[in-house]
């Protein structure tokens, strides 16, 4: 082995070793010194085989990785959170939030908690209440093995959990929780999707008011406009500049069976009077008709991939509870 690989490999074994001892001092922590990729990083949550994979999620999902698979335990209810108290887990697509310090919660949280934006604005539209719905340890780990523990939080082993943590950015990484992952980010919805995003924004570029409504459900509302307000209301807005400039980056689309979404970059500029940067999140749903936005959102926060390390997951990995655990049930078959 030569003198760069072994360099390398010390310093890949010390930040492994940093990462577990350090906890939540080390959140969001640069880790440029190791990374050798830059992608979209996602958190897919199987609540019927009671596992969590860590994915990259490129602009070609086909290209995806697999960094992660993790041991977890779910709400003591079965099926989709609908009320508060239900102890239930969510089914749909959520961004994680702000980390809160396990020093400052009960026992039972573990080392921290990783809130998710649940209800997010498609729940709230189907009336879905509650609250408190968190990525987070345990006081004892063998509490994961328990299986149907929480009430209606994603419980993971507490080094996992750690792990997890510099990778799941507040605002910016998706969760996405499914009774059967099979059936979500199926090929065909994606394509679809992709496709029905690009032609509601070409509409809209082109201030093609007609193609641009139609890709919206009926039921669509906007700050209390229905959909013939809504229409008449940007009707207004493309012809109120001379010139309008729309652009679009870094495109990702995740389909799950309730409902699908779309997030990108937006950049607009109206003449010389406006101008604003963000994210567009679009809900799609799919009907008789195709698939239709049922709710977007617009946010000043920027939509950007992360760096990581291959290497750096490889001995995450090796080293999880959730590896440990799978290998003696193995080796008990």
């Amino acid at each position: 082995m030569g003198r760069k690989m072994r360099y390398s490999l010390w310093v890949l074994n010390y930040f492994v070793v940093f990462v577990l001892i350090s906890g939540p001092n080390l959140y969001a922590q640069p880790v440029s010194d190791l990374a050798t990729d830059k992608e979209v990083i996602f958190l897919l949550v199987d609540k019927t085989k009671l596992v969590a994979k860590l994915k990259t999620w490129p602009s070609d999902p086909s290209d995806a990785e697999q960094l992660m698979s993790l041991r977890i335990a779910i709400g003591k209810a079965h099926g989709d959170k609908q009320v508060e108290g239900d102890n239930k887990t969510p089914e749909g697509i959520y961004f994680t939030q702000q980390l809160i310090d396990g020093k400052t919660l009960p026992a039972k949280y573990g080392p921290f908690a990783i809130p998710i934006n649940f209800p997010n604005e498609f729940d709230r539209k189907q009336k879905k209440t509650g609250y408190g719905i968190w990525l987070h340890g345990v006081e004892k780990d063998a509490r994961i093995e328990e299986a149907n523990v929480t009430e209606g939080c994603v419980a993971f082993y507490n080094a996992d959990i750690i792990s997890l943590a510099n990778w799941l950015r507040p605002k910016q990484t998706l969760v996405m929780i499914t009774d059967d992952s099979s059936q979500v980010n199926v090929p065909e919805d994606l394509e679809a999707i992709r496709t029905a995003t690009k032609q509601w924004y070409q509409a809209w570029q082109s201030r093609e008011i007609g193609e641009y409504i139609d890709k919206y459900q009926r039921d669509f509302k906007y700050r209390g406009k229905d959909i013939d307000a809504y229409k008449a209301y940007k009707d207004r807005v493309f012809n109120s500049y001379e010139n309008m400039t729309i652009q679009f980056s870094n495109l990702r689309v995740f389909s799950h069976a309730k409902y699908a979404v779309a997030i990108m970059n937006q950049n607009f500029q109206g003449d010389d009077r406006y101008s604003s940067q963000g994210r567009k999140i679009l809900y799609w749903t799919k009907s008789d008709d195709g698939w239709k936005i049922a709710h977007e959102v617009f946010e000043e926060l920027r939509f950007e991939p992360q760096p990581y390390s291959r290497e750096l997951f490889a001995k995450l990995s090796k080293d999880s509870p959730s590896a440990k655990h799978t290998s003696s049930k193995k080796s008990n078959l």
